[in-house]
């Protein structure tokens, strides 16, 4: 499912079957602010309340897997780290370090597997 925040969402409503009038409608959104967040024009809402709102309305249960991906994808498209992450004491710490790198380096595919790989214990090919 979608890499970032407006193919996830959009391919949720896909998969509903819901054309973007009828989704909108159902959901109770207007159809140009679902347009606009699909089409990447908005970005997501940075407000708990709201988000948790339009992840209702695309059948997204707060606290999920799904939840998860929903809400770091909108943070991602907010150049935001979403707020949770700081529950992790380790990240205080690891958020400079990675943007020190990013900024000096260039971050490259590579790079970015490898640190894939150290932060789920997953071996890389």
């Amino acid at each position: 499912m979608g890499n970032t925040f407006t193919e996830f969402i959009k391919q949720r409503r896909l998969e509903s079957e819901h054309t973007l009038r009828q989704f909108s409608q159902n959901a109770g959104y207007d159809v140009a602010y679902i347009s606009r967040l699909e089409n990447g024009l908005i970005t997501p809402p940075s407000d708990l309340d709201k988000l948790k709102a339009l992840a209702k309305a695309y059948s997204i249960r707060y606290g999920s897997d799904t939840w998860d991906k929903f809400s770091d994808l909108a943070a991602a498209s907010r150049q935001s780290v979403p707020d949770d992450a700081f529950a992790n004491p380790v990240v205080p710490r690891f958020l400079p370090v990675f943007y020190r790198k990013m900024r000096k380096d260039k971050l490259t595919e590579d790079d970015i597997k490898q640190l894939t790989s150290l932060l789920t214990g997953e071996k890389t090919a």
